[in-house]
């Protein structure tokens, strides 16, 4: 039987839900950084300003979520929906 188009989801993991192994591999991950934490603060100590500047950089991309543009159709809001959102907007620049 073919998959037929716009048929519901049936078994499997949840949308959005972790593999277990990815789990398992993140806190060995976790656990290892954190056995060695010394270790690795001085090894970034001993390099060059820029490597420690790019690895910092790296390590921020697990730290810090990645922003996203955010593209809003202006076209479908009212005058006083796009007003709403500018002062929002102005408003996180204070």
């Amino acid at each position: 039987m073919a998959f037929e188009k716009g048929r519901e989801k049936t078994g499997g993991r949840k949308t959005g839900s972790t593999n277990r192994a990815t789990l398992d591999i993140k806190s060995k991950i976790a656990a290892l950084i954190d056995n060695q934490f010394d270790s690795i603060e001085a090894d970034l100590e001993a390099l060059e300003p820029k490597d420690r500047v790019a690895a910092y950089l790296k390590f921020m991309e697990y730290v810090v979520p990645k922003q996203r543009e955010q593209k809003i159709d202006l076209s479908t809001l009212t005058d006083e929906q796009v007003d709403d959102l500018l002062n929002k907007a102005m408003a996180k620049l204070d």
